[in-house]
Order: C-alpha cells, then structure tokens, then sequence
C-alpha cells in the first residue's frame, strides 16, 4: 500500500450562512489506493467534493494536492493540476456523439487533433465504449450513460480522479462491471480513486481504506472490515447515535 499522501484535508469547514454543512474535516488520500467516503444523507459529502473541487471555497482549513495548496482555486485550476472529478447526475452532453464527448475533454490537453481523436480512441478502449462512439450520448442506456461520463474525467488521466455515486442506477452487472473499469484505471494508469457512493457493498468491496462523515463531522476511518464493525458507523446509518 501506497503511504505518499496525495490530497490533505486539514480542519476544512464550509459555512452557508449560519449553517455548518461541514466542520472541521480532516482526511488524507494517499498515492496509488481506492479512498471511499460515505456517511448517511445529509453528512456533508457532496460539499466535501464540491469544496475539494474548486466549486465551493473553504469557509476555513487547508486544501493541499500534491503538496500544493489548492484551497479557493477555481475548478479550471484544480483540474489542471490533475484533480477531476465527476458528478452525481452526469456531465455528458446528451446531442452529441460519445465519440465529441470524450473529445471535448482533451481540448486544452493537445495541440494537434490526432493527439486528441488517439486519446478518445484509448479512453473508448479502456472503459468498453469504442462500439458506442458514434452513438448519439443521450440514446445510450443508463449504465453506458454513466461510463461516458467517467470518460470525459478519465480522458484527462487525473492523478485523483474523484467520482460522485457513479453506480447510481445501475443493475448489478452493471455495478460488476463498472468496479472492474475503476480497478483497472488504478492499476493501469497509476490513477487515485475517491468515491463517494451509497452502495454499500460495493464500497466494501472496492475501497482500500474509508472515511466516514456524519452531520459534516468525521467519524471513523479504516478499512472496510474496520468500518463494517464500528458501532458507531453502524449506529449513524441506522438513526441511533445521539
């Protein structure tokens, strides 16, 4: 297992006026793992991806990536820096062909179009899309929907590629299927997983470690045994902790 940190959070908070969505969060993602970060509805993960994405600024604490201080930079930025992410409805651009998708993402990557179409061509390939290419996005089934957008992130090869709940919706081979493709992106391409996801089985199957959240606090870490026997993780899912 991999021990270089990759991503510091550091006592992150965000405030929305009165309201804490989150408070004084700490967690690192180390190099080279598959991180899951869960909680029940309403524990603050979505601000957490937002804020570690660029698209909400820290009310206070520390972003680091890579060593270098991230917190209040715009998504542009951090993606630029090997951050990308995806999101929980998608980002696909449904009147266009998976083929212009995945294209679109490597814009600001090469200077020439064959660089380009040779990245599209090589994303397809990995995540089992290259008979779809042509297909118009939107006409694709719901499963090869949320692939086509965890290949307009991938097509950037992200050194921390953060997905939000990308098994919603999908049937069980689908799910199979889906955690093959994150597997084989970590191993292949060296890339860093965060996932926050409300499939609880396949987060235990897939995660090398967890971080878990509850009303935007931390509450536990560890691996997924660890996780699946805290009572205090087992009493926030079920209502009981006070």
């Amino acid at each position: 297992m991999a021990t270089e940190v990759l991503l510091s959070v550091e006592g992150m908070s965000r405030h929305f006026g009165g309201l804490a969505a989150v408070s004084d969060l700490s967690f690192e993602v180390r190099r080279g793992e598959i991180l899951g970060l869960i909680g029940p509805n309403g524990a603050g993960k979505s601000t957490t991806f937002n804020v570690i994405s660029g698209f909400y600024k820290p009310t206070t604490g520390r972003l680091k990536f890579a060593g270098e201080d991230i917190g209040g930079r715009s998504p542009q930025q951090i993606s630029r820096k090997g951050l990308v992410r995806t999101f929980q409805h998608g980002s696909l651009l449904r009147e266009m062909t998976v083929y212009d998708n995945i294209r679109v993402a490597t814009v600001s990557l090469f200077r020439t179009g064959s660089e380009r179409d040779q990245r599209v061509v090589e994303t397809a390939q990995m995540l089992h899309l290259s008979e779809h290419l042509q297909e118009l996005a939107g006409n694709l089934p719901h499963g090869l929907q949320r692939m086509v957008s965890i290949a307009i992130a991938f097509a950037r090869r992200a050194r921390l590629l953060c997905l939000d709940e990308p098994l919603t919706g999908l049937n069980q081979s689908e799910v199979a299927h889906a955690l093959a493709t994150f597997r084989r992106i970590r191993d292949e391409f060296g890339c860093t997983i965060l996932l926050v996801e409300h499939n609880m089985k396949a987060v235990m199957e897939i995660c090398d470690r967890i971080v878990v959240l509850e009303h935007g606090e931390f509450l536990a870490e560890g691996k997924p045994a660890e996780i699946a026997q805290n009572e205090a993780v087992i009493s926030a899912y079920l209502g009981k902790r006070k």
